[in-house]
């Protein structure tokens, strides 16, 4: 088996409320993404295999949010939350809000680190962790770093310098009156 490798840059996460996710999935590729993750809340496990089988012929790194059954079938990664237990037996992703769960992955091939920013993409109770602490996590954290949270192409070049390996986007791109315009703007 190939070890699994993140590859730096823009991190897209698919909204199927915003759009439908394999085009999505498509225009993140198309237009210079380095990783798109499967997010479809709420979809049977059905549709999300056909959705990562889709996507897995895609030339782009693909993680599959939350289950861990459907990546594992479609032979893809998985994105797991802080409070998931331990790691699952394939490549995966965790989600981080502190410097300490930064320090301590638990096995994950990399971590996502926020939000950073204010963000209205998921409901979360954690406050902005803001540019310091995500700098920190970057410090700290043994794998590479994925900055979430409310992330544009204004705020973009604050993350960067705070060394996040990569950054995950969902509004800036679906909301956007351009969206390939947005990814451009957050892959470069």
């Amino acid at each position: 088996m190939t070890p699994f490798v993140l590859p730096p840059g823009l991190y897209g996460i698919v909204d199927p409320t915003l759009g439908d996710p394999l085009e999505q999935a498509r225009m993140l590729c198309d237009e210079g993404a380095a990783v798109v993750q499967l997010r479809c809340k709420g979809w049977p496990s059905a549709r999300l295999l056909a959705l990562a089988e889709a996507c897995r012929a895609l030339p782009i790194v693909v993680v599959v949010n939350d289950d861990v059954a459907v990546a594992a079938a479609a032979g893809l990664a998985v994105h797991v939350g802080q409070d998931d237990g331990a790691g699952p037996a394939i490549p995966f992703g965790r989600s981080t809000h502190t410097a300490a769960q930064a320090a301590g992955p638990g096995g994950a091939a990399y971590i996502g680190f926020g939000p950073v920013f204010g963000t209205a993409s998921k409901a979360t109770p954690w406050s902005a962790r803001g540019i310091d602490r995500l700098a920190e996590a970057v410090r700290v954290s043994p794998v590479p770093v994925v900055a979430i949270g409310g992330i544009t192409a204004d705020t973009l070049p604050d993350v960067r310098s705070a060394g996040a390996h990569g950054w995950a986007v969902i509004g800036a791109i679906w909301r956007a009156p351009d969206p390939r315009a947005a990814i451009r703007a957050l892959a470069g």
